[in-house]
């Protein structure tokens, strides 16, 4: 057997080189692909042990309030759109007992009840976004939100006192 020369060990080495790069390139792109084949619609819903769902769901309960609770819409609504997760469902004690009492699937009071919505789901939703983005909400404290809401002192108290009851 003879000895390699320089040059077809030199050569050689060249092939290894390009295959780890190439291999390295295909790595990276599947890892991009795999990156940017997800959205946010692919994240699961929001984790059932979430504490945020059990103080939801107890204060409900505490107010005999109609299931379903719609606890993971509250929190996803609040999450996307920036605003308490509490301030929703105080709305909905406040304003139907919490759906007992609301119109057209109306349990925040939205529009002096004159609105309604094709389910609770998209009322949350809707409210959310107004309360976040909304022209007589936006950029404003939770007070300035509420009395804007309803511009009684007692309501702003009424509501957050709700609101605390959630967290006890």
């Amino acid at each position: 057997m003879q000895p390699a020369d320089r040059n077809s060990v030199k050569g050689s080495s060249s092939i290894v080189a390009c295959i780890t790069t190439g291999v390295r390139y295909l790595a990276a792109l599947v890892f991009a692909v795999n990156l940017s084949s997800t959205s946010i619609w692919d994240t699961p819903p929001q984790d059932p042990r979430d504490s945020r769902t059990v103080k939801l769901e107890t204060f409900f309960k505490s107010y005999n309030c109609p299931e379903p609770f719609y606890t993971h819409e509250y929190i996803r609504a609040a999450d996307t759109h920036g605003v308490d997760y509490r301030l929703l469902p105080a709305l909905s004690v406040r304003e139907s007992t919490c759906g007992r009492h609301d119109r057209k699937n109306n349990r925040w009071g939205w529009d002096s009840a004159r609105r309604g919505f094709a389910s609770v789901p998209r009322g949350i939703e809707y409210v959310a976004r107004k309360l976040s983005q909304g022209r007589y909400y936006k950029d404003k404290t939770l007070d300035e939100k509420l009395y804007a809401y309803n511009p009684f002192p007692r309501y702003v108290r009424e509501v957050k006192e709700l609101m605390r009851e959630i967290d006890e």
